[in-house]
């Protein structure tokens, strides 16, 4: 049984055109990463939008199938409302965006299944996100504090002491982000005092962390509650993929396979690195560098960890 514990879908206005530029700006250096310029960006962008495109999620299950996923877990995100307050734009239906995802879903059953994200910031977000999980069925909460708030601003514990109340779990965003979002509202520290505040609240802190990832398991070390998703690494491992085989059995080591979830971050990632290849070098992480893991390890990681935390 395979999880991706870590997916977003995307079509036309599902996010802000500037976040999607900083992220093809991001794709175009790396792809020319070795001349003095790097490619355009635009053109990138343009060219990959009618692929990335899956309202429905109908690509993505096709993909899944081609990978060997078995279940997806979506996280909707919501940029929006830094951008409508900081920006002016045109207000955005953040609960049109979630309903999508649900019904994506639902109509998917027993292959996808969905958090809620939104911006704690916005009005009436705790109401929005107890209908999410109690009429939609959604799983948890998802929240992306490079929108300009930290995890332990007070405006998010609302929305905590709701996920405790729902008994669900929550997944913060945590390291690099592209322009122009700034990373250090997602240093894992400030999740960390999210952690102690709520012990009972079940954390996963996406992507270890990134470059985080050593304070990531550091303090999560003595936060039990505290998760990780091992999901946006591709690039790292196209560059070493002993460095990220290191890093994964550091996880496991400090934290059990319990408490590490397998995720992709696609499908923007899967630009970097297809996920079928992304799977099996996951599965087959054993053939690089010194780490090794047991068959047992790896089935948790890749699916029975999320399976367990989420109720999928």
């Amino acid at each position: 049984m395979i999880v991706d514990a870590h997916y977003h879908l995307y079509w036309d206005d599902s996010d802000p055109m500037d976040f999607l530029m900083g992220c093809a700006r991001v794709g175009a250096r790396r792809f020319s990463k070795n001349t003095p310029e790097p490619m355009n960006a635009e053109q990138l962008l343009q060219m990959q939008l009618p692929i990335l495109a899956d309202e429905s999620g109908d690509k993505l299950v096709q993909l899944m199938d081609e990978s060997g996923i078995d279940k997806t877990l979506l996280l909707p995100l919501d940029y929006w409302y830094w951008f409508e307050t900081s920006q002016n734009t045109q207000p955005y239906d953040i609960m049109k965006k979630n309903e999508i995802y649900a019904t994506a879903a639902k109509n998917h059953e027993g292959r996808l299944y969905s958090l809620f994200g939104i911006d704690p910031r916005r009005k009436k977000s705790v109401s929005a996100f107890e209908k999410a999980v109690s009429k939609w069925d959604m799983k948890g909460l998802k929240l992306h504090p490079t929108t300009r708030y930290y995890p332990d601003d007070p405006v998010c514990y609302p929305l905590y002491e709701k996920a405790l109340e729902l008994q669900v779990p929550i997944l913060i965003h945590s390291g690099n982000q592209p322009a122009p979002m700034p990373a250090k509202y997602s240093e894992p520290k400030y999740i960390d005092t999210v952690a102690a505040d709520f012990p009972e609240l079940k954390i996963v802190v996406a992507h270890i962390g990134h470059g985080w990832w050593r304070q990531t398991l550091d303090l999560a070390s003595m936060k039990p509650n505290m998760y990780v998703d091992f999901s946006g690494w591709q690039g790292v491992y196209q560059n070493d993929p002993a460095y990220v085989a290191s890093v994964l059995r550091s996880a496991i080591d400090t934290l059990g396979p319990w408490r590490v979830l397998f995720g992709s971050d696609g499908a923007l990632l899967n630009v970097i690195m297809p996920l079928p290849e992304w799977v099996d070098s996951i599965k087959n992480i054993n053939s690089v560098g010194n780490a090794k893991f047991s068959n047992e390890e790896l089935e948790i990681i890749l699916g029975k960890a999320a399976i367990h935390l989420f109720g999928l």
